[in-house]
């Protein structure tokens, strides 16, 4: 082994010229001409040698080109030592010429080579991308398909939640109107006939579901035959035990309301036949129910009136079961209404009065004339002829008004509304006609409203025996009371 050391040149020596003084310098170096002996004929390169086109394309154009002299030739070795143990080159040994304006590409990086087989430390070679992750594909989305997904999303919860509601309100109906309406059954009708009924009649909306819930809960039939007035506030099974058969027999009662009946006189004469309790049809008259008739549609709004439904009730004689609803009852006596009033349309029309102002009028008619058509006609006169001359005669000053006001609104309380309403009622206070009906008028009060005498009376007085005196100055009128009355 030659114990000859390398050295550097000092800081005072120049750097070798050429390879013999670089020899001369470190005499452990090999001959330069024996290592390009051991590399053969490929590894030696001629001055004048330059790259080809594939040589070059690998490093493309560099950003900048160094300006190189045309005239000036250099050859550049690149080594990269050589393997542990052996005389051979480990890298890579390129030599470049460079005689033009474009200088030279960098080296290229050197590769891993391979270890020596002999080396047992030696990590193996390791193919590309060994050790390497490899990312997961995101997909983005734009930001429309994003929002067409929440928006879908959103009105199909929507969509589910208001159809929940639906059917849950379809079946407890917790909100609805208070509407009555009259179906009628056959006596061979199936749940699903029943249901499709009550459907076509707008009490329910689902007649699938309505037929579900029957059968789920055994009550398929058989049903009552005949009319059934129902509401819109019964929720399913409400509706079932109205129209289902009753294990016992229902026992029916004959009531006749006489003309001119108030409702509260009404509702005591029903409980007291036991067709339904007096408080329960007082309340169900003053709900404001549509109960589905033309008429309905004419009836005064006003916040003045006390029973919408007094001078409604069409005073006749019925046959009711016992323990019946107060919506039925209430259904048979307006249907009578209706068949009447249909048959004035045209004297309503000629008189230039509403069907209100006739019901109203004919209620004072028929608490002031009761029984006699000839004195309803004459007293009918009476208030038309104060109803013509409102700059003398602004009140019509009949005392049942009064005792309406003071017995059926004010014995119900005394507060600021009920004093209101009672002033609207009583012809002593408001002028013209009352808010309302006072009573239940028959079919001959109603005629005399629309088919007065002609007569120049003002004024009227009847004794305890029914007989009336009637005046046309209020002299004339003094003198019948002090006749009369005392």
């Amino acid at each position: 082994m030659d114990n000859r050391q390398n050295r550097f040149p000092g800081p005072d020596e120049g750097f070798p010229e050429d390879m013999d003084e670089m020899e001369d310098l470190n005499p452990a170096l090999p001959d330069a001409d024996e290592i390009l002996d051991g590399l053969g004929e490929d590894f030696r390169f001629d001055p004048d040698d330059t790259l080809s086109e594939e040589q070059e394309a690998p490093y493309g154009e560099p950003d900048e080109p160094l300006p190189v002299p045309a005239d000036e030739e250099r050859t550049i070795a690149f080594d990269a030592g050589h393997a542990e143990g052996t005389g051979e080159p480990a890298g890579l040994t390129q030599t470049v010429a460079i005689g033009s304006e474009t200088p030279p590409p960098p080296p290229p990086p050197p590769e891993d080579f391979p270890p020596d087989e002999g080396d047992a430390m030696a990590m193996p070679k390791r193919s590309p991308g060994f050790f390497r992750r490899v990312p997961k594909r995101v997909y983005h989305r734009g930001w429309g398909i994003s929002l067409a997904y929440t928006a879908v999303t959103v009105l199909l919860c929507v969509f589910i939640a208001v159809m929940f509601l639906r059917v849950f309100n379809d079946v407890l109906a917790f909100i609805t109107e208070n509407r009555a309406v009259t179906i009628t059954i056959d006596a061979d009708d199936s749940v699903d006939d029943v249901a499709g009924k009550l459907k076509d009649a707008g009490l329910i909306k689902y007649d699938w579901l309505f037929s579900y819930v029957a059968k789920f809960e055994g009550s398929t039939g058989p049903y009552q035959e005949g009319e059934h007035t129902l509401n819109d506030n019964m929720n399913y099974m409400q509706l079932l035990s109205e129209i289902e058969v009753q294990p016992v027999a229902r026992e029916t009662v004959w009531v006749t309301f006489t003309e001119g009946m108030t409702v509260d006189q009404m509702a005591d004469l029903l409980e007291e036949n036991g067709v339904c309790d007096a408080d329960d049809f007082r309340e169900e008259v003053m709900s404001g129910a549509d109960y589905g008739y033309d008429f309905e549609q004419e009836m005064s709004t006003s916040s003045d009136i006390y029973y919408p439904l007094e001078g409604y009730l069409f005073p006749d004689t019925y046959e009711f079961y016992t323990n019946e609803t107060p919506a039925n009852v209430i259904t048979r006596m307006l249907q009578n209404f209706q068949n009447k009033i249909d048959t004035v349309q045209d004297q309503m029309a000629e008189m230039g009065l509403t069907q209100h102002q006739t019901i109203t009028l004919a209620s004072i008619i028929q608490s002031e004339a009761s029984g006699d058509p000839a004195n309803m006609a004459l007293v009918s006169s009476i208030y038309w002829n104060r109803l013509n001359d409102p700059e003398n005669f602004p009140m019509l000053q009949s005392d049942p008004t009064r005792n309406y006001a003071n017995s059926t609104i004010l014995m119900t309380g005394q507060s600021s509304t009920y004093q209101q309403k009672a002033a609207a009622y009583d012809t002593y206070q408001c002028t013209g006609l009352p808010a309302g009906p006072i009573c239940n008028p028959g079919m001959d009060a109603i005629l005399a409203a629309l088919s007065p005498e002609t007569t120049a009376y003002y004024y009227f007085i009847s004794d305890s025996d029914g007989n009336f005196y009637f005046a046309e100055t209020l002299e004339q009128h003094e003198a019948n009371i002090a006749n009369y009355l005392d």
